[in-house]
């Protein structure tokens, strides 16, 4: 895969489709979370959560994930400030994913940052154009 800056800011589609098989290869028992602004139901990012990033969450009242990339928790915002306030968890039908409704305590979530150096305010900051190259959503 792609170094990070070169995958945050291009242009060209490189979809990691190989990311379940990898966190299922080192026997991650995690679900995926949809985060979404509990006012705009914006979605702001996925990420995953074990079973003490969710007991967490729920005890803190704040979004807590499993980083499947460095294998530790992951306490949104405790190193950037843009913290999430849980707001509710909902679960799916066949209880194999979750959505954390949440409240941003400042404008951005991602980690990556805009023409303005400012955090981005979701992590779905570009579309698939219909020639499959990425557009970047006016910010």
């Amino acid at each position: 895969m792609a170094f990070s800056k070169e995958l945050e800011e291009s242009r060209e589609l490189m979809l990691d489709f190989a990311k379940l098989r990898q966190i299922t290869a080192r026997g991650e028992d995690v679900l995926p979370v949809v985060v979404q602004d509990t006012a705009s139901l914006e979605v702001l990012l996925l990420a995953y959560v074990n079973a003490e990033a969710l007991r967490l969450s729920i005890i803190e009242k704040r979004a807590i994930f499993w980083s499947t990339s460095r294998q530790e928790l992951w306490r949104k915002g405790e190193t950037s400030g843009d913290m999430l306030t849980l707001k509710e968890v909902r679960v799916n039908c066949e209880q194999n994913s979750l959505v954390f409704l949440v409240e941003k305590t400042q404008k951005g979530v991602c980690h990556t940052h805009d023409k303005d150096g400012e955090t981005r305010r979701s992590c779905y900051y570009r579309r698939m154009s219909d020639e499959h190259a990425l557009e970047f959503l006016a910010e």
